[in-house]
């Protein structure tokens, strides 16, 4: 048990140190809630003290290869004001690290398929490190999705050398 501790505290650190000052931040790969297929890569990087979360990716629901990326951005967020091109979108702001419970909470998320906005919290996975529990909510209500580390190595080509230190997050409602 010491071990596995040990190990997940090594793995977070890992992760924090090697992607930026703040715990967490680099690239994770969403799964689709109902398909239980990838739908999704998200960076999270720095916006001044806090954590923010930007889609850096989207895969095709058919083919599970990623479709489009920053870089060649088609899907639109309609229900989001501007209608915005989703791969771009900045979907997770003022997250505020909270050593003592080993989380960030306070900020908010954004369903963008739906245009809504939910508190949230983000946390390791106790199980296993290489798993981010990612959970929207309202009062007392909420769903929690996990996320898998994506290393940088499985990051298509024109996304491996994305510097996210000079994103400056941009929210939409």
């Amino acid at each position: 048990m010491k071990k596995a501790i040990s190990f997940s505290l090594f793995a977070i650190l890992c992760i924090g140190v090697a992607n930026a000052a703040l715990p967490l931040t680099g690239f994770y790969q969403t799964i689709d809630d109902e398909t239980n297929k990838p739908k999704s890569i998200v960076g999270l990087y720095q916006c001044g003290e806090n954590l923010c979360g930007r889609i850096v990716a989207l895969y095709d629901a058919e083919t599970g290869k990623i479709s489009e990326t920053l870089n060649n951005p088609v899907r639109v967020a309609d229900k989001v004001t501007g209608s915005p091109k989703m791969a771009g979108l900045d979907i997770i702001w003022n997250m505020k690290w909270y050593e003592k419970d080993n989380e960030y909470s306070g900020g908010k998320i954004m369903d963008p398929k739906k245009g809504s906005v939910y508190s949230a919290v983000i946390w390791v996975d106790e199980k296993d490190a290489s798993k981010l529990n990612v959970r929207g909510k309202i009062g007392p209500f909420g769903r929690t999705q996990t996320w898998n580390v994506m290393p940088i190595s499985d990051l298509p080509k024109d996304l491996q050398k994305l510097d996210t230190s000079k994103w400056e997050v941009v929210v939409v409602k």
